[in-house]
């Protein structure tokens, strides 16, 4: 049940329930009954974030994958200071060309900026490519203190919501090759700039760690996958836009899997990111796969 999957640990439970998708579609014509598959990862940067996610993925129908997501990711002091917790659960239920995803997330920091995610997505499978359409609704909260001129102080929290839809396709390039291409809109229903601490919380998207639920305005990303034997190469590069300030942040990483026994996986990434407000950093990280039935 050797899965060979395109993984990106940065992206938290965005890449983990995406992950689920490709174990489920890498073969459709096989019961899923039975089957699971446990991912632990680690990531560090040189900017002192770190990022932990433990994910679980169970077959509970024959063309049907439950997907459980805990993990923890922080941004030092200097980089909107945040220690987040991540919960999830998502299902996967395929028919034979066609498939749908129902997921729910919440992630974030109780004393800083919280989230709660609904999302769902569709896709097409064929032989030789793969396109899918996701949506998602995300509920955000942000609280404050506010100084009276008495020195009296009010805990305040402020709401927002956003819409996301995206798009992703896979292609067989040839026999061993892949090509994968993604991008995604972002739309808040209030102007972000005028929500307190705004500016630090900017700063989620100037890390690899915590840019996944940063406040971006779109996303862009293009990969390339070669597989050889039960070793697969990916490269991948990334480009995304603050919602807030309109700055850019790049990135380009890559990935190797390999067998490191029967039934377990290890992937090996690193990468490096620019924005407009930081100089280059670098990340890596380790995830280990452990297959069972």
């Amino acid at each position: 049940m050797r899965r060979h999957i395109l993984l990106s640990w940065s992206l938290a439970a965005a890449a983990a329930l995406a992950a689920a998708q490709a174990v489920a579609q890498s073969s459709p014509t096989e019961d899923a009954r039975g089957a699971w598959m446990l991912g632990l990862g680690a990531e560090v940067d040189d900017d002192g974030g770190d990022s932990l996610l433990a994910t679980l993925y169970v077959g509970v129908g024959s063309s049907t994958w439950l997907t459980l997501v805990a993990g923890q990711s922080s941004s030092p002091a200097d980089r909107a200071n945040i220690e987040a917790d991540t919960l999830a659960i998502g299902v996967d239920h395929r028919f034979e060309k066609v498939g749908f995803t129902l997921e729910a997330e919440r992630w974030g920091d109780s004393g800083a900026l919280e989230t709660d995610d609904l999302a769902g997505s569709v896709y097409f499978d064929r032989d030789r490519w793969r396109i899918g359409l996701r949506v998602e609704t995300r509920d955000i909260e942000i609280p404050f203190t506010l100084t009276g001129p008495l020195g009296g102080t009010l805990r305040r929290t402020v709401q927002i919501g956003a819409d996301t839809v995206s798009v992703d396709a896979r292609v067989a390039l040839a026999e061993h090759w892949r090509l994968y291409l993604g991008l995604a809109e972002h739309d808040y229903e209030r102007n972000l700039n005028v929500l307190p601490r705004i500016d630090s919380l900017n700063l989620l998207s100037t890390s690899t760690l915590t840019l996944a639920n940063s406040f971006l305005d779109h996303e862009r990303y293009v990969a390339f996958e070669r597989e050889f034997g039960q070793v697969s190469l990916n490269v991948r590069a990334a480009t995304d836009r603050s919602a807030i300030d309109d700055t850019k942040f790049d990135t380009l990483e890559a990935a190797v899997l390999f067998p490191i026994g029967s039934r377990v996986d290890l992937e090996i990434n690193v990468g490096n990111g620019r924005s407009d407000l930081f100089d280059a950093g670098w990340y890596g990280g380790l995830l280990f796969l452990i297959y069972g039935r």
